[in-house]
């Protein structure tokens, strides 16, 4: 292209123009940039309204020219979201491209040629939002409809996307229009994931993943698209994962939608009785899993799926036994409260859910105390005698170490108040007495060392008296001496750095307070790092937490 023309396209410069056609009409007509836009392109790029409508209206056959990418100067001012000028660029083309003598139709020749990658005018025109034009477009050129990208997504498909409903509507008319989209997920998998609807015989459409638009609906939540997709055919709900196994339901109890399993129970209730592929679990399995605690109570509550209380998956386990793994006080409680529940049942490898989850107290504290059978009384029994031993057992272990430990520290306490720090005066006037004795620090040395000892000497003195017979007695036994425990050695690590500090802080005072903060936060990192795995339970837990179920926190 000449570069006064090039100038006169970008510049609008219709004077130029003009001069430019007088003197050489066809170079300057059929000239073209390197990329292939010819002067129709450019303006139609640059959204020069007038300078391209006097192009358009001299020499109409610029219309379907194309440059390298494919494009029609229609498509470059749609694709410059040149929306005005593209409406009336396609008026004037209605107008100026009639049919020819030999029954060609350039208008629609052009309205169909589609660029390099597979895009016509009308995706163009949803992608950019103009719906009044994609209407116009497909009142003029239904067959747009037919034509999917090299991405496989038809026009309906980004129309039910974007939600455009009047699109929709004139697609729905035209019995020829494509639906399928990208990884073949249907227009009514888009009108769903975008909270609209398309096509309802759609609905069977299974996509590469397996999901069907039911599930997709689910994933997202909609509560409206779940109950119009099951008015049409409630036999929906049965559909499979062929890799997975999972139903909708399934999706919709790990997503813990209890409208939408609602819904789902209601259209056909045994559709809850499918289990999964690889591990055949059933819905209640799958929300116990992901702790969907309010889900968990709704299928308690239904009497029609009561049998999921006691299924078991391919290793033998209850949804109890994953609810004891889990260790969620909450779905624990709900589960051992349903009469129909039974909670000595074994799985595959002889386990019950008491052996399953860590500690028998919890279990057994869990178990309602209202339970009239003999049976369930007598199961009670064997978990607290379970229990009864189980605490001994660990109490005696916990006594040995503990007495050990408190000995150490009340040997190592008593030793240093008789080799205090600085030693002792040897003047007249304060022979005998500690050198350091009006410093603050070496008066919080005293004090703690003091602490410290008396605490653990208590510690000892309470491993000596341990009743074994009292469980009672035990488990506040535990946590006294572990309270003493923890303040003999919080005690023992300030009185090291107050010591320490009382006789390196005249000679350097940097270092001196740098041991008195490490051994001050040494026992609030120790019981950090002890209780870390405590702390994610709480963390994992939230509201739901109870610290009557989790010993020791």
């Amino acid at each position: 292209m000449d570069r006064q023309l090039l100038k006169a396209c970008t510049t609008s410069d219709l004077n130029l123009f003009k001069h430019l056609i007088l003197r050489d009409p066809e170079d300057t007509l059929f000239s073209v940039t390197p990329q292939g836009n010819n002067c129709l392109h450019i303006a139609a790029m640059l959204g020069h309204q007038q300078f391209a409508e006097k192009v358009w209206a001299t020499y109409p056959f610029l219309f379907s020219a194309t440059n390298k990418d494919g494009e029609t100067p229609l498509l470059a001012a749609i694709m410059a979201a040149n929306a005005a000028l593209a409406a009336d660029m396609l008026s004037a083309a209605i107008q100026l491209l009639q049919p020819d003598l030999e029954g060609g139709e350039p208008l629609n020749d052009m309205l169909l040629k589609f660029d390099e990658r597979g895009d016509n005018a009308l995706h163009h025109t949803l992608r950019n939002g103009f719906e009044d034009l994609a209407v116009q477009l497909l009142d003029i050129e239904p067959r747009l409809s037919e034509q999917a990208n090299k991405i496989a997504e038809s026009p309906m498909h980004m129309a039910a996307r974007r939600g455009y409903s009047r699109v929709i509507k004139k697609l729905l008319q035209i019995p020829t229009s494509a639906f399928f989209g990208p990884g073949k997920y249907s227009a009514l998998h888009a009108a769903v994931d975008s909270g609209h609807i398309g096509r309802p015989e759609l609905a069977y459409h299974v996509a590469e993943d397996g999901h069907t638009p039911l599930v997709v609906a689910i994933f997202n939540n909609n509560t409206e698209m779940v109950k119009l997709l099951l008015e049409h055919d409630p036999y929906l709900a049965y559909f499979e994962n062929e890799d997975t196994g999972f139903t909708p339901l399934h999706h919709a109890a790990c997503q813990g939608s209890v409208p939408i399993a609602e819904l789902i129970i209601a259209a056909c209730p045994d559709s809850a009785y499918t289990t999964t592929k690889k591990y055949s679990q059933n819905a209640l399995h799958l929300a116990i899993r992901d702790e969907k605690l309010e889900l968990v109570d709704v299928i308690l509550n239904k009497p029609e799926l009561h049998r999921l209380i006691n299924q078991v998956d391919n290793r033998g386990n209850l949804p109890l036994h994953k609810a004891a793994r889990m260790c969620n006080p909450e779905i624990l409680r709900s589960l051992l409260s349903h009469h129909g529940q039974d909670y000595t049942a074994p799985n595959f490898k002889n386990a019950n859910a008491v052996d399953v989850n860590e500690s028998f107290t919890l279990v057994s504290k869990v178990i309602p105390s209202g339970w009239g059978n003999e049976a369930t009384h007598k199961s009670k029994r064997e978990i607290k005698k379970q229990a009864i031993q189980e605490v001994k057992s660990l109490t005696e272990r916990y006594t040995s170490n503990t007495s050990l430990v408190a000995a150490l520290l009340a040997t190592i306490t008593f030793a240093a108040a008789f080799t205090l720090p600085g030693g002792f005066s040897s003047d007249s006037s304060d022979a005998g007495l500690p050198i350091f004795a009006r410093k603050a620090a070496f008066q919080v040395f005293l004090i703690s060392d003091t602490i410290a000892m008396c605490s653990s000497l208590s510690v000892a003195f309470l491993c000596v008296l341990a009743t074994w017979e009292d469980l009672d007695y035990l488990l506040n036994y535990r946590k006294t001496t572990r309270a003493l425990m923890w303040c003999a050695y919080a005690a023992t690590a300030v009185a090291f750095g107050t010591g320490l500090f009382t006789v390196m802080a005249s000679k350097s005072l940097w270092l001196a307070i740098l041991i008195l903060v490490l051994s001050c936060i040494l026992p609030f990192l120790s019981k950090i790092i002890g209780d870390w795995p405590k702390i994610m339970v709480r963390l994992r837990v939230g509201r739901q937490f109870r610290s009557d179920l989790v010993p020791n926190i």
